[in-house]
């Protein structure tokens, strides 16, 4: 996306998906919003209301209302070579009554960059909808004259600042000394005013003077290009955000073959005209030489030599609280964060009179990185919750799938309790006689009706229920569980969402398991006891072919002792004279394990049943499972 191909092997070897784990400090929280639905999307945006707009790299366009993603409309003749795609989206601030969307993407038409305008159609002032639609015909090109000979290089953000005004980013399309020229489109950022463009479709280029706001550093004097530009010698400022407080912008430019540079254009009245070096620097580095000399340059306020992963910087976003239920607090405010796609750190900034990485904080993954694992991110923006949310490709490069996801302040959470059926001890192959009752509580602990409750098991068991399991009026949720043919210890989990306080279910199912030959047997009882010592004595049956079951007091056990067709073959309790033809005892401890010799063959063409009948010293009586042995 950012670098040269030559110069990516090493990088795409180095992290080929996003299967890294992302850390965050104590307190925060990674929410996935989407995870599936998309199509390898580069950039999103927020609607007034909320909404989330998603740009996917070959056109697509779709709305996220907090639901899986519904299509909104595609952009047409969208180039997907290489680095190439629908890159940025933004929405204009009077979205409500206009409708206007802005893309910025490369054209399978021409060898241009455009910036094209949509007008939506559909609920624009509904935060729960998806009814939202633009049609292809409304297309008003902006810009279409931007030079995308290179299939790299292409920029760049698409963003309104608090003025008002609409700002895009594009990189210098691979010819570095045009980032220093003022008029070649290149390596630079433009800030233009939008809000007189006609209403409706049109394929003509508008005259540069419309779009130039009349206070850019060069619009005084300038007809060309150069009326619209803020800031230049720009590599390729793949993404940039503006705060909303002050204006400034903040740049993530990406390096050559040594420093990714991380940028503050600061907003200043009147306007100045910013050259942050590129050729001549890279980051604080001599890089090369253009016609004439080494001109005045802003240096980067965060860098990071190359090398550990570090290979396209990310600009993000510079946090302010507004208020969000997400807010992530004073201690946070006017902190400006970057990161790179390549290595998946994440990097805060504080300004105490100058940039500096920020003191570390409690569960921070290291001094330097308050994150980890954000490999493959390509936009990082704080959401009106107070969040920031951020895209990332299913893997670096990644031509399909994605994910949308938000870094939160955790705060006050549900959280759900066990209340019953705990401790419950049964048999494999049946169902545990008293169902699982959890509650969920809301943030102040109080029942939470219709409360959302994922029930997960751990060991040989199903569940009754699908998730979510919606709680009753007062906030009980119900599951019942099975046994399978494993036999041993089960955990059930209830959780809700966020919640760090779940409720835990502790269960075990009584096995027999038999294994051998016509000539050695072995039976294995899988059992549990609060006993203490662990002494449980067992009765072991077996039974050939026709034995009736046993409908007894505590269960069906499959083989009838007074049957002449069940045979005891081990006996710790006397009832049937103390036999073991194991000859070593019939005790568990509490489980048990017996192995005994049978004559060559026979047991052969035989399909024998094993069952057990113990007695726990707290419980009393009880049976593990039938197992049928063919040998």
């Amino acid at each position: 996306m950012l670098r040269p191909l030559a110069a990516l092997a090493a990088a795409t070897l180095f992290v080929a998906t996003t299967a890294t784990a992302q850390n965050v400090p104590t307190g925060f929280v990674i929410d996935t919003l989407i995870s599936s639905g998309l199509q390898a999307p580069n950039d999103f945006c927020f609607l007034p209301d909320g909404r989330v707009l998603l740009a996917n790299r070959a056109g697509l366009v779709q709305i996220h209302a907090g639901g899986a993603p519904v299509s909104v409309g595609s952009v047409p003749n969208v180039q997907t070579s290489s680095e190439q795609g629908l890159l940025s989206i933004a929405a204009d601030p009077n979205f409500p009554t206009n409708g206007y969307l802005y893309v910025w993407y490369a054209s399978s038409l021409d060898a241009f960059l455009h910036l094209d305008r949509f007008t939506c159609t559909g609920d624009l002032a509904n935060p729960a909808s998806t009814n939202l639609t633009f049609a292809a015909a409304s297309r008003r090109v902006i810009l279409g004259a931007m030079p995308d000979t290179a299939f790299n290089h292409n920029g760049g953000s698409t963003r309104f600042g608090p003025d008002g005004m609409l700002y895009q980013s594009m990189g210098d399309d691979a010819v570095s000394c045009n980032a220093q020229s003022l008029t070649s489109s290149a390596g630079c950022v433009l800030r233009m005013d939008v809000s007189g463009l006609p209403a409706g479709g049109s394929t003509t280029l508008p005259a540069l003077s419309s779009l130039d706001p009349g206070n850019n550093p060069l619009s005084a004097n300038n007809t060309d290009m150069s009326q619209l530009l803020v800031a230049h010698g720009l590599r390729n400022p793949f993404r940039m955000e503006i705060d909303q407080l002050t204006g400034n912008l903040y740049i993530g430019d990406v390096g050559q073959n040594a420093v990714e540079e991380y940028d503050e254009y600061v907003y200043s009245t009147p306007l100045v005209l910013r050259n942050f070096g590129w050729p001549w620097r890279e980051a604080n580095n001599s890089y090369t030489t253009c016609s004439g000399s080494l001109p005045a340059w802003t240096p980067p306020i965060g860098f990071q030599a190359q090398g550990g992963g570090w290979q396209s910087v990310m600009g993000g976003p510079r946090y302010r609280n507004q208020g969000g239920q997400f807010d992530f607090g004073a201690a946070y405010e006017g902190n400006a964060f970057f990161l790179d796609y390549f290595s998946g750190e994440l990097r805060r900034l504080v300004n105490t009179g100058t940039w500096a990485i920020a003191p570390a904080v409690a569960g921070q993954p290291s001094p330097t990185n308050w994150g980890t694992g954000f490999v493959a991110v390509c936009s990082m923006r704080q959401g009106p919750d107070g969040g920031m949310w951020f895209m990332q490709h299913s893997g670096t490069y990644g031509t399909s799938g994605g994910s949308l996801k938000r870094i939160r302040l955790l705060g006050p959470t549900n959280s759900v309790a066990s209340v019953s059926g705990s401790g419950q001890v049964g048999v494999a192959l049946e169902a545990f006689p008293t169902p699982l009752v959890a509650r969920v509580f809301d943030t102040g602990n109080n029942p939470l009706p219709g409360g959302t409750v994922n029930f997960t098991v751990s060991g040989p068991a199903t569940l009754s229920t699908t998730n979510p399991v919606i709680a009753d009026a007062n906030g009980f949720v119900t599951t019942n569980v099975t046994a399978t043919n494993g036999g041993g210890t089960i955990t059930v989990t209830a959780t809700t969402p966020n919640s760090q306080t779940n409720g835990t279910f502790s269960l075990f199912s009584r096995k027999t398991t038999v294994a051998g030959t016509g000539s050695l047997v072995v039976v294995s009882l899988s059992n549990t006891t609060t006993a203490v010592p662990a002494q449980v004595p067992f009765i072991i049956l077996v039974s050939l072919p026709g034995a009736p079951v046993w409908n007894s007091p505590f269960g069906t056990v499959c083989t009838d002792p007074s049957s002449y067709l069940t045979i005891v073959i081990e006996d710790a309790t006397g009832i049937f004279g103390g036999v073991s033809l194991s000859g070593s005892g019939s005790t568990g401890n509490p489980s048990l394990t017996k192995i005994f010799n049978v004559a060559p063959g026979l047991l052969t063409g035989l399909n024998l049943k094993f069952q057990a009948i113990g007695f726990d010293p707290i419980t009393g009586i009880f049976r593990t499972s039938c197992e049928s042995k063919q040998f």
